[in-house]
């Protein structure tokens, strides 16, 4: 058994300004910081044998603020990187709306659907994410693993986990910056959500 916590990264400044971050390496913000930090304690108890993260800065620093209590290998993985949102990567979403309606409709409304112009499709980031949890399962067997990444990249990855096709990514939420999910993968059975979402630790944040 595989035991998977899976952590959206912290507010960058993509999220406080609201463009779409996509590929864009946005540095994190001080809130950011201080839900880190809230995660962190959270955590600070959980038996963490390895984190893996995406490359980009707002992921990796996530994972070095979770990482303090544990000290433990981290192996970056560009399969868990966000989506690459093309054409709308540094865009406001009001920009992106007026300029592109019928893919901003199908990324609210149809996600299943839903093609960047000049980028991924969702069904490309389901596929890359899948491959990369299983990979990650296979190789941790008996582990606790932590996994930073992205909004639309995690929706994916819950998804999978929740045993779905990308068909059914519309019923899955998309959690906020640093909020927690926690998964156990056992070989051949389907796999336990235990939970999904969680944010009261940053209640005070």
């Amino acid at each position: 058994m595989t035991k998977l916590i899976i952590i959206r990264h912290c507010q960058a400044e993509g999220n406080l300004q609201r463009f779409f971050q996509g590929r864009i390496d946005s540095d994190i913000t001080q809130k950011g910081r201080a839900q880190i930090g809230a995660a962190a304690e959270l955590l600070a108890a959980e038996p963490i044998d390895v984190f893996y993260t995406s490359s980009l800065q707002r992921a990796q620093k996530s994972t070095e603020g979770l990482n303090v209590y544990h000290n433990v290998p981290v192996i970056t993985d560009d399969r868990l990187i966000e989506v690459d949102a093309g054409k709308w990567e540094g865009r406001f979403l009001t920009d992106i709306e007026k300029e592109f309606p019928k893919e901003y409709s199908d990324w609210n409304n149809a996600p299943a659907v839903f093609h960047a112009p000049g980028g991924e499709s969702m069904a490309q980031v389901y596929d890359r994410v899948s491959a990369a949890i299983d990979d990650i399962v296979r190789e941790n067997d008996g582990n606790t693993v932590c996994i930073v990444s992205h909004g639309c990249a995690i929706k994916c990855m819950m998804c999978y986990l929740h045993g779905w096709k990308v068909s059914n990514i519309a019923d899955v939420p998309l959690g906020t910056n640093m909020s927690v999910n926690v998964v156990r993968v056992e070989a051949g059975k389907p796999a336990e959500l235990v939970m999904e979402n969680y944010t009261d630790h940053l209640v005070l944040v």
